[in-house]
């Protein structure tokens, strides 16, 4: 067994190590817009620990819903914030946290929902082709007058 595959996750565990320590790189050295942050993208980060999908596709995609719909909020609270209570009244209010979290869900429900409607089209498609076929069969057989037992 190799080394990184004791740990489980390879070289995954050692991205995350480096994440963990950009997050705490952040939080010591602009720690009025971490908590903000933190819970402007809470429903993604509550995600992850939960996520039993391959690769945790369904909080990345979260995750990065949440990230799009807040930069804007958050590039004009690092500009505009005074202290953590000038941040927390700027990006902890609802007119901030609202689509954010909006993001989250509507990211959530796209990976719940488009799987069974790619299931359902491919479905379709198949049985669409399949009917197809069959007419064209009949079509051969009745042409060469060729009879259902002999084919």
């Amino acid at each position: 067994m190799k080394a990184n595959q004791k740990l489980g996750r390879g070289i995954n565990g050692f991205v995350v190590l480096l994440l963990a320590l950009a997050g705490g790189v952040l939080i010591a050295l602009a720690s009025d817009i971490a908590l903000p942050v933190a819970i402007l993208l809470l429903p993604g980060l509550l995600a992850l620990p939960f996520d039993r999908s391959p690769g945790c596709g369904v909080a990345r995609a979260i995750l990065l819903f949440q990230l799009a719909a807040c930069a804007h909020a958050i590039l004009g609270a690092w500009y505009r914030c005074d202290g953590i209570d000038g941040c927390m009244d700027e990006l902890a209010a609802w007119p901030a946290i609202f689509p954010a979290w909006l993001a989250g869900a509507t990211a959530w429900l796209l990976t719940q929902i488009l799987p069974l409607a790619l299931k359902m089209l491919d479905d379709y498609r198949t049985d669409h082709r399949r009917q197809a076929l069959a007419e064209r069969r009949q079509f051969l057989i009745d042409e060469w007058g060729l009879d259902d037992g002999q084919t």
